[in-house]
């Protein structure tokens, strides 16, 4: 009699999986269910030994960083590792080593996201992740361009436009490197998704910040727990929302 049932109960439970799997349509109409209890549970419980895969994509992301602002502060002159330098810098140098340490922290930051999205989609996944949206740094850096610009004039108009922009834009980037889409499709997609929900996404937004608070308590070793986590816990609400390749 156990193989009887032994189909179906496998049916139910690759659907129960599947409906836990957004998609782009499926999120811009706002047909999704997202709680930041769950997100966060389960970013928790997915964080059990993929810690080490993260923090190996957050040293990789470190020393990529600390490389580019080296490179970048011997080219433009600008110095990056002097506290009372940057207060001398000269205009020039100052907007060109921004520029370019932004290039090319944009597609590393989109990585590290990748890497928690890709863990709580169970996908393969390692720290190298970081490296690995480069192909995209020209739809990736106008997207950010964009969405900096944007947010800038919302803080301009009375704050709250600013405020509601940067949470509504929180799933942008991802949808760029992991669903290929231009720039303001990727902005409009993750605006109309997020406004279904915002106030959900807020609390969200707001948990992860104290998430990172907590752990920098206690000589900063929370963190070997809290970044994992948080991580997760995006990649667990990117993926309730767009799902993703697998998914769609």
């Amino acid at each position: 009699m156990s193989d009887i049932y032994k189909a179906p109960e496998s049916q139910l439970a690759e659907n129960s999986e599947a409906g836990d799997f957004g998609s782009l349509e499926k999120g811009i109409a706002g047909d999704y269910s997202f709680s930041i209890g769950e997100a966060i549970n389960e970013g928790w419980q997915l964080s059990k030994g993929k810690k080490r895969t993260v923090w190996f994509a957050i040293i990789l992301y470190i020393i990529a960083i600390a490389a580019t602002s080296f490179v970048a502060g011997l080219l433009t002159g600008y110095p990056a590792f002097d506290l009372t330098g940057p207060a001398s810098a000269s205009l020039s140098s100052t907007i060109i080593y921004n520029l370019i340490t932004g290039i090319v922290g944009v597609p590393l930051a989109v990585g590290m996201m990748m890497v928690g999205i890709k863990i709580a989609r169970k996908e393969e996944t390692s720290g190298t992740e970081v490296f690995a949206h480069f192909d995209k740094i020209v739809p990736l850096c106008v997207t950010y361009i964009i969405m900096s610009i944007l947010v800038g004039i919302g803080f301009l108009l009375l704050v709250i436009p600013g405020i509601y922009l940067v949470i509504a834009y929180m799933l942008a980037l991802p949808l760029v490197a992991d669903q290929n889409l231009g720039p303001w499709k990727a902005l409009e997609a993750s605006r109309k998704a997020i406004t279904n929900n915002w106030f959900a996404f807020l609390g969200f937004f707001i948990v992860l910040i104290l998430i990172y608070l907590v752990g920098g308590l206690a000589l900063l070793i929370g963190l070997i727990w809290a970044l994992p986590l948080a991580s997760i816990a995006y990649g667990v609400a990117y993926r309730k929302v767009f799902g993703g390749p697998q998914g769609s």
